[in-house]
């Protein structure tokens, strides 16, 4: 009819492809049915609704009263605190991340609110970056991401960013070409949470703060090309918050578009992308990961302690970033390794140790967590025994698996099970040595 119509008054199709999205159900994968309670009415989760509402809703309906109390009992199941306010952008977005080649989509409301959560991120970030641009700032006269400014003092971080921006516009573009919804959505929000807000946004706090005019020029030059670049990408999946945030962005030089809805949609950054450079970033953040995590089971959350790297690989120009995001006084890397520091190891490629001397009392931890001392005088600290022990657990596990290779297992997968247990002996040598070193510390 629509074809037929258009045919008709304009002597051309409406459109030439259609997309046709899976039967939507609820959470746990049960078709929606008003008898059920597990309807989900857009309205509801853009507005939010209480349960008593909830229960008004269905009341209204045609229901008997065996099927209204099912009814009743499945909503208060599903949503026992009503369904919270998420906007029409957190909506939006989800139900595109939903989008699969799968038959079925199971919307959990869930998962929605934390794309609202993402909503609040995405306006923290801009507002933080608004506020190290100043009112002063002055966008480039032309796209940083196909042109670069050869005046600009750009670090290795800002460079990094670049390139993930790059990669991004690379998978989205790709994906949406394919109809690849999921995909383009996971791409543009791992670019905006975990490079934009979780590593970049942290490690250029220094810089805004401490930097030199060069090292603040390049990053806000950087931050506002990243800013730029990510609202259009999500443009077509959030409209509203990206568009509110986009007119608060100084203009380009070669920018006309009076609105997001009608701006260019970024196509390259082709020039920004730098395999090597992500392989080395990839491996700060793993460590910075470790470092956090020995850190937090030795120390308090406030506390900022040395760290000391042992690494054949080259990141002295990231170890102001290292710091900023590990939350270290001071980062040393391949120096001598003092007695008193906790452990961790990132694969065979880096050792993270930990300065925790001065910071807590070995003999306390030990008495906390082991018990009374004195049977051995030198018991093992109990967190890095039990590391040990699970380390132990899979060096068996991988001696077993490879003493059944056959001739049928193929060479790849025998190598990378004898590279899986190289390094999990590393690990224990590793934690060895960490053991020794508190075992010191109890003597001094």
């Amino acid at each position: 009819m629509v074809n037929n119509c258009s045919i008709e008054l304009m002597d051309e199709l409406p459109f030439t492809e259609v997309y046709l999205h899976p039967i939507i159900r609820d959470a746990h994968g049960i078709k929606m049915s008003k008898s059920l309670g597990n309807v989900v009415d857009p309205l509801h989760i853009v507005s939010g609704i209480t349960l008593e509402e909830l229960h008004k809703a269905v009341d209204n309906g045609y229901l008997d009263e065996k099927a209204l109390s099912k009814a009743r009992a499945g909503q208060t199941k599903l949503y026992p605190n009503g369904i919270p306010e998420c906007g029409t952008d957190a909506l939006r977005f989800a139900l595109c991340s939903y989008l699969t080649q799968a038959r079925d989509l199971n919307l959990d409301v869930l998962r929605i609110e934390g794309y609202r959560k993402f909503c609040n991120k995405m306006w923290n970030a801009a507002k933080f970056a608004l506020m190290q641009l100043g009112d002063s700032y002055t966008a480039p006269d032309r796209d940083l991401m196909t042109c670069k400014l050869e005046t600009a003092n750009f670090s290795t971080i800002d460079k990094w960013i670049l390139h993930r921006a790059a990669v991004a516009i690379s998978d989205t573009n790709t994906s949406l070409k394919e109809y690849q919804f999921q995909q383009c959505t996971t791409a543009i929000y791992n670019f905006w949470l975990y490079d934009l807000c979780d590593v970049y946004l942290e490690a250029t706090k220094r810089v805004f703060y401490k930097g030199s005019e060069d090292e603040k020029e390049a990053a806000r030059h950087t931050l506002y090309t990243c800013l730029d670049v990510g609202l259009r990408l999500i443009h077509p999946f959030m409209p509203f918050i990206s568009e509110e945030l986009w007119q608060r962005l100084p203009r380009l030089g070669t920018e006309t578009a009076p609105s997001l809805v009608v701006a260019s949609y970024p196509r390259t950054g082709a020039l920004w992308l730098d395999t090597q450079l992500e392989s080395r970033v990839n491996l700060v953040k793993d460590i910075v990961h470790t470092a956090r995590s020995v850190k937090d089971t030795y120390l308090e959350s406030k506390a900022k302690p040395e760290v000391f790297l042992s690494t054949s690989e080259s990141l002295s120009d990231l170890i102001a970033v290292m710091e900023d995001l590990i939350g270290s006084t001071k980062l040393h890397l391949n120096e001598s390794i003092p007695l008193g520091t906790a452990v961790g190891t990132v694969g065979n490629r880096c050792e993270v140790h930990v300065l925790v001397k001065g910071l807590v009392d070995p003999v306390q931890e030990i008495n906390r967590f082991v018990g009374i001392i004195a049977i051995d005088p030198y018991p093992p600290f109990s967190r890095l025994q039990t590391k040990r022990e699970g380390v132990e657990k899979f060096v068996q596990q991988t001696k077993e698996t490879i003493d059944k290779h056959t001739d049928k297992v193929p060479e790849h997968v025998r190598q990378a099970n004898c590279n899986k247990l190289g390094s999990l002996q590393d690990e224990l040598v590793t934690i060895d040595t960490a053991i020794a070193n508190f075992r010191k510390l109890t003597d001094n």
